[in-house]
Protein backbone atom coordinates (compact mmCIF):
# COMPACT_ATOMS: atom_id res chain seq x y z
CA UNK A 1 0.00 0.00 0.00
CA UNK A 2 2.36 2.31 0.66
CA UNK A 3 4.13 2.01 -2.83
CA UNK A 4 0.87 3.10 -4.58
CA UNK A 5 0.65 6.38 -2.17
CA UNK A 6 4.36 7.16 -2.59
CA UNK A 7 3.96 7.03 -6.70
CA UNK A 8 1.02 8.95 -6.41
CA UNK A 9 2.55 11.72 -3.89
CA UNK A 10 5.51 11.92 -6.15
CA UNK A 11 3.72 12.87 -8.99
CA UNK A 12 1.12 15.14 -7.52
CA UNK A 13 3.77 17.11 -5.83
CA UNK A 14 5.43 17.50 -9.16
CA UNK A 15 2.06 18.60 -11.03
CA UNK A 16 1.65 20.99 -7.71
CA UNK A 17 4.80 22.73 -8.47
CA UNK A 18 3.43 22.81 -12.68
CA UNK A 19 0.35 23.96 -11.55
CA UNK A 20 1.43 27.18 -9.43
CA UNK A 21 3.34 28.26 -12.10
CA UNK A 22 0.91 28.16 -13.99
CA UNK A 23 -1.71 30.21 -11.67
CA UNK A 24 1.21 32.43 -10.99
CA UNK A 25 2.07 32.96 -14.86
CA UNK A 26 5.96 32.98 -13.70
CA UNK A 27 7.02 31.69 -17.30
CA UNK A 28 5.13 33.96 -19.17
CA UNK A 29 2.06 33.71 -21.05
CA UNK A 30 3.57 31.50 -23.85
CA UNK A 31 5.65 29.20 -20.86
CA UNK A 32 2.93 26.26 -21.60
CA UNK A 33 3.53 26.75 -25.37
CA UNK A 34 7.53 26.85 -25.09
CA UNK A 35 8.44 23.95 -22.72
CA UNK A 36 5.78 21.60 -24.59
CA UNK A 37 7.95 22.47 -27.92
CA UNK A 38 11.10 21.85 -25.95
CA UNK A 39 9.46 18.50 -24.79
CA UNK A 40 8.33 17.55 -28.10
CA UNK A 41 11.38 18.22 -29.70
CA UNK A 42 14.17 17.17 -27.35
CA UNK A 43 13.37 15.84 -24.50
CA UNK A 44 10.47 13.35 -25.67
CA UNK A 45 12.48 11.57 -28.41
CA UNK A 46 15.47 11.60 -26.17
CA UNK A 47 13.51 9.14 -23.58
CA UNK A 48 11.89 7.18 -26.22
CA UNK A 49 15.11 6.13 -27.85
CA UNK A 50 16.94 4.94 -24.38
CA UNK A 51 14.50 3.38 -23.18
CA UNK A 52 13.65 1.52 -26.20
CA UNK A 53 17.14 0.85 -27.32
CA UNK A 54 18.34 -0.07 -23.35
CA UNK A 55 15.86 -3.14 -24.15
CA UNK A 56 15.18 -6.32 -25.72
CA UNK A 57 12.35 -6.16 -27.77
CA UNK A 58 11.39 -9.43 -26.73
CA UNK A 59 10.46 -8.45 -23.77
CA UNK A 60 6.74 -7.64 -24.96
CA UNK A 61 6.28 -11.66 -25.64
CA UNK A 62 5.29 -12.16 -21.92
CA UNK A 63 1.74 -13.57 -21.42
CA UNK A 64 1.92 -10.40 -18.96
CA UNK A 65 2.84 -8.06 -21.29
CA UNK A 66 0.49 -9.39 -23.93
CA UNK A 67 -2.71 -9.15 -21.95
CA UNK A 68 -1.39 -5.62 -21.13
CA UNK A 69 -0.90 -4.53 -24.93
CA UNK A 70 -4.46 -6.26 -25.83
CA UNK A 71 -6.41 -4.59 -23.40
CA UNK A 72 -4.85 -1.45 -24.43
CA UNK A 73 -5.82 -1.77 -27.79
CA UNK A 74 -9.05 -3.21 -27.78
CA UNK A 75 -9.91 0.21 -25.50
CA UNK A 76 -8.44 2.09 -28.28
CA UNK A 77 -9.90 0.44 -31.35
CA UNK A 78 -13.66 0.95 -29.42
CA UNK A 79 -13.09 4.45 -28.51
CA UNK A 80 -12.27 5.11 -32.22
CA UNK A 81 -15.46 3.66 -33.43
CA UNK A 82 -17.57 5.18 -30.67
CA UNK A 83 -15.80 8.63 -32.14
CA UNK A 84 -16.48 7.80 -35.38
CA UNK A 85 -20.14 7.00 -35.28
CA UNK A 86 -20.58 10.15 -32.91
CA UNK A 87 -18.75 11.91 -35.42
CA UNK A 88 -16.21 13.33 -32.92
CA UNK A 89 -13.49 14.17 -35.43
CA UNK A 90 -10.37 12.49 -36.02
CA UNK A 91 -8.34 14.39 -34.36
CA UNK A 92 -10.67 14.70 -31.16
CA UNK A 93 -10.75 11.01 -31.62
CA UNK A 94 -6.91 10.30 -31.77
CA UNK A 95 -6.53 12.21 -28.95
CA UNK A 96 -9.38 10.17 -26.88
CA UNK A 97 -8.02 6.83 -28.09
CA UNK A 98 -4.78 7.88 -26.89
CA UNK A 99 -6.05 9.01 -23.54
CA UNK A 100 -7.99 5.84 -23.27
CA UNK A 101 -4.95 3.38 -23.90
CA UNK A 102 -1.86 5.32 -23.16
CA UNK A 103 -1.26 4.75 -19.43
CA UNK A 104 1.46 6.46 -17.14
CA UNK A 105 3.70 3.62 -17.37
CA UNK A 106 6.62 5.86 -17.32
CA UNK A 107 6.57 8.47 -14.09
CA UNK A 108 4.07 6.46 -12.24
CA UNK A 109 4.13 2.79 -13.44
CA UNK A 110 7.77 2.23 -12.69
CA UNK A 111 7.97 3.61 -9.64
CA UNK A 112 4.78 1.91 -8.52
CA UNK A 113 6.05 -1.60 -10.18
CA UNK A 114 8.79 -1.08 -8.64
CA UNK A 115 7.39 -0.46 -5.19
CA UNK A 116 4.18 -2.64 -5.06
CA UNK A 117 4.94 -5.85 -8.30
CA UNK A 118 9.09 -5.81 -6.66
CA UNK A 119 10.32 -5.24 -10.18
CA UNK A 120 10.01 -2.31 -12.65
CA UNK A 121 9.96 -4.44 -15.72
CA UNK A 122 6.20 -5.41 -15.54
CA UNK A 123 5.39 -2.25 -17.23
CA UNK A 124 8.21 -2.70 -20.51
CA UNK A 125 5.86 -4.18 -22.88
CA UNK A 126 3.38 -1.31 -21.99
CA UNK A 127 6.02 1.21 -21.99
CA UNK A 128 7.80 -0.26 -25.98
CA UNK A 129 4.33 -0.57 -27.19
CA UNK A 130 3.25 2.76 -26.65
CA UNK A 131 6.26 4.40 -27.64
CA UNK A 132 7.18 1.81 -30.60
CA UNK A 133 3.90 1.35 -32.06
CA UNK A 134 0.65 3.55 -31.03
CA UNK A 135 2.48 6.72 -30.47
CA UNK A 136 3.94 6.96 -34.49
CA UNK A 137 0.84 5.84 -36.02
CA UNK A 138 -1.26 8.77 -33.19
CA UNK A 139 1.04 11.23 -34.47
CA UNK A 140 1.10 10.73 -37.81
CA UNK A 141 -2.38 10.69 -37.80
CA UNK A 142 -2.52 13.99 -36.24
CA UNK A 143 0.04 15.54 -38.55
CA UNK A 144 -1.81 14.19 -41.80
CA UNK A 145 -5.27 15.46 -40.64
CA UNK A 146 -4.06 19.04 -39.44
CA UNK A 147 -6.85 21.48 -41.35
CA UNK A 148 -3.93 24.27 -41.44
CA UNK A 149 -1.56 21.81 -43.19
CA UNK A 150 -1.65 21.88 -47.45
CA UNK A 151 -3.53 18.75 -49.09
CA UNK A 152 -0.87 16.09 -48.51
CA UNK A 153 0.54 14.37 -51.83
CA UNK A 154 1.41 10.66 -51.79
CA UNK A 155 5.39 11.50 -50.82
CA UNK A 156 3.91 13.62 -48.24
CA UNK A 157 2.44 11.22 -46.54
CA UNK A 158 4.92 8.25 -46.77
CA UNK A 159 7.44 10.79 -45.48
CA UNK A 160 5.09 12.33 -42.94
CA UNK A 161 6.46 9.65 -39.87
CA UNK A 162 10.11 10.19 -40.49
CA UNK A 163 9.33 14.59 -40.16
CA UNK A 164 8.77 13.65 -36.64
CA UNK A 165 11.19 13.70 -33.85
CA UNK A 166 8.99 11.46 -31.43
CA UNK A 167 8.43 8.68 -33.81
CA UNK A 168 12.22 8.91 -35.51
CA UNK A 169 13.33 8.40 -32.11
CA UNK A 170 10.99 5.42 -31.61
CA UNK A 171 12.01 3.60 -35.04
CA UNK A 172 15.53 3.80 -34.51
CA UNK A 173 15.11 2.66 -31.24
CA UNK A 174 13.45 -0.26 -32.16
CA UNK A 175 16.24 -0.91 -35.10
CA UNK A 176 18.24 -0.80 -32.51
CA UNK A 177 16.77 -3.14 -29.98
CA UNK A 178 15.69 -5.44 -32.51
CA UNK A 179 19.85 -5.78 -34.22
CA UNK A 180 21.37 -6.01 -30.24
CA UNK A 181 23.43 -2.81 -31.41
CA UNK A 182 25.33 -1.97 -28.33
CA UNK A 183 24.81 2.13 -28.35
CA UNK A 184 28.29 3.96 -27.21
CA UNK A 185 27.73 5.11 -23.51
CA UNK A 186 29.23 8.88 -24.94
CA UNK A 187 25.99 8.75 -26.90
CA UNK A 188 23.57 7.16 -24.96
CA UNK A 189 24.39 9.45 -21.51
CA UNK A 190 23.77 12.44 -22.63
CA UNK A 191 20.20 11.12 -24.43
CA UNK A 192 19.66 9.47 -20.90
CA UNK A 193 20.36 12.43 -18.91
CA UNK A 194 17.64 14.48 -20.90
CA UNK A 195 15.71 11.86 -20.74
CA UNK A 196 15.68 12.40 -17.05
CA UNK A 197 14.12 15.48 -16.95
CA UNK A 198 11.88 15.09 -19.59
CA UNK A 199 9.52 13.05 -17.44
CA UNK A 200 9.19 15.76 -14.51
CA UNK A 201 8.88 18.74 -17.54
CA UNK A 202 5.12 16.68 -18.81
CA UNK A 203 4.20 16.46 -14.92
CA UNK A 204 5.08 20.45 -14.84
CA UNK A 205 3.25 20.90 -18.07
CA UNK A 206 0.59 19.06 -16.98
CA UNK A 207 -0.05 20.57 -13.95
CA UNK A 208 0.46 23.97 -15.61
CA UNK A 209 -2.42 23.07 -17.92
CA UNK A 210 -4.55 22.39 -15.15
CA UNK A 211 -4.96 25.56 -14.12
CA UNK A 212 -8.61 27.66 -15.15
CA UNK A 213 -9.61 23.54 -16.70
CA UNK A 214 -13.27 23.25 -16.38
CA UNK A 215 -14.49 20.05 -14.69
CA UNK A 216 -16.63 19.46 -17.38
CA UNK A 217 -14.19 20.03 -20.17
CA UNK A 218 -14.63 22.56 -22.79
CA UNK A 219 -15.40 22.70 -26.61
CA UNK A 220 -17.69 18.99 -26.75
CA UNK A 221 -14.96 17.39 -24.58
CA UNK A 222 -17.53 16.31 -22.43
CA UNK A 223 -19.19 12.79 -23.58
CA UNK A 224 -15.67 11.97 -25.28
CA UNK A 225 -14.30 12.37 -21.69
CA UNK A 226 -16.52 10.13 -19.83
CA UNK A 227 -16.28 7.46 -22.45
CA UNK A 228 -12.25 7.57 -21.92
CA UNK A 229 -12.92 7.53 -18.53
CA UNK A 230 -15.22 4.39 -18.29
CA UNK A 231 -13.07 2.87 -21.02
CA UNK A 232 -9.94 3.50 -18.74
CA UNK A 233 -10.85 3.16 -14.96
CA UNK A 234 -13.50 0.09 -15.24
CA UNK A 235 -13.72 -1.76 -18.41
CA UNK A 236 -10.13 -2.50 -19.30
CA UNK A 237 -9.55 -3.53 -15.45
CA UNK A 238 -11.88 -5.71 -15.91
CA UNK A 239 -10.85 -7.38 -19.68
CA UNK A 240 -7.36 -7.46 -18.30
CA UNK A 241 -8.60 -9.42 -14.73
CA UNK A 242 -11.12 -11.82 -17.43
CA UNK A 243 -8.12 -12.27 -19.83
CA UNK A 244 -5.73 -13.23 -17.27
CA UNK A 245 -8.19 -15.07 -14.83
CA UNK A 246 -10.38 -17.23 -17.64
CA UNK A 247 -8.31 -17.41 -21.17
CA UNK A 248 -4.63 -17.62 -19.83
CA UNK A 249 -5.18 -18.79 -16.38
CA UNK A 250 -2.23 -17.07 -14.12
CA UNK A 251 -1.33 -17.20 -11.10
CA UNK A 252 -3.26 -14.75 -8.13
CA UNK A 253 0.28 -12.46 -8.51
CA UNK A 254 0.41 -12.34 -12.14
CA UNK A 255 -3.58 -11.76 -12.03
CA UNK A 256 -2.67 -8.98 -10.09
CA UNK A 257 0.04 -7.43 -12.35
CA UNK A 258 -1.65 -7.00 -15.14
CA UNK A 259 -4.96 -5.99 -13.39
CA UNK A 260 -2.73 -3.17 -11.92
CA UNK A 261 -1.20 -2.49 -15.06
CA UNK A 262 -4.53 -1.79 -16.59
CA UNK A 263 -5.39 0.68 -14.01
CA UNK A 264 -2.26 3.14 -14.09
CA UNK A 265 -4.13 6.22 -15.13
CA UNK A 266 -3.98 8.35 -18.83
CA UNK A 267 0.36 8.96 -19.13
CA UNK A 268 0.62 13.17 -19.32
CA UNK A 269 2.35 12.67 -22.64
CA UNK A 270 -1.37 12.78 -23.72
CA UNK A 271 -1.69 16.42 -22.66
CA UNK A 272 1.61 16.91 -24.12
CA UNK A 273 0.14 15.93 -27.36
CA UNK A 274 -3.26 17.39 -27.23
CA UNK A 275 -1.30 20.54 -26.51
CA UNK A 276 1.21 20.44 -29.10
CA UNK A 277 -1.12 19.88 -32.06
CA UNK A 278 -4.19 22.31 -30.66
CA UNK A 279 -7.02 19.69 -30.31
CA UNK A 280 -8.70 17.76 -27.30
CA UNK A 281 -6.95 19.32 -24.94
CA UNK A 282 -9.83 19.61 -22.66
CA UNK A 283 -10.31 15.94 -22.93
CA UNK A 284 -7.07 14.90 -22.72
CA UNK A 285 -6.78 16.66 -19.53
CA UNK A 286 -9.76 15.97 -17.87
CA UNK A 287 -9.19 12.30 -19.21
CA UNK A 288 -5.77 11.99 -16.69
CA UNK A 289 -6.84 13.78 -13.72
CA UNK A 290 -10.09 11.41 -13.61
CA UNK A 291 -8.47 8.54 -14.27
CA UNK A 292 -5.09 9.40 -11.64
CA UNK A 293 -7.92 10.29 -8.67
CA UNK A 294 -10.06 6.59 -9.15
CA UNK A 295 -6.33 5.00 -9.99
CA UNK A 296 -5.91 5.30 -6.25
CA UNK A 297 -9.05 3.48 -4.76
CA UNK A 298 -8.75 1.46 -7.48
CA UNK A 299 -4.91 0.33 -7.11
CA UNK A 300 -6.18 -0.08 -3.05
CA UNK A 301 -8.84 -2.09 -4.19
CA UNK A 302 -7.34 -4.82 -6.29
CA UNK A 303 -4.08 -5.06 -3.56
CA UNK A 304 -6.42 -6.14 -1.16
CA UNK A 305 -8.62 -7.99 -3.68
CA UNK A 306 -6.33 -10.64 -5.10
CA UNK A 307 -2.85 -10.15 -3.47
Amino acid sequence: MDGVLKGFFVVGAVMLVGYILGKTNALGPHGTKVLSTLTFLVGLPSLMFSLIASRHISDVLSTTGLISVATAAAMMAVFAIIGAIARWGVRRTTIGALATGIVNSTNLGVPLSSYVLGSATYVTPIMLFQLAVITPIALTILDLSDPDAEKPSIGRILATPFRNPVTVAAILGIIVSAVGIQVPELILDPLSLIAQVTVPLMLIIFGMSLHGLSPRGTNGDGAPTTVAVILKSAVQPVLAWVLAVFVFRLDAFSTFVVTACAILPTGQNVVLYAVRYRVGQGLAQSTAVITSVLAVPLLLGAAWLLN
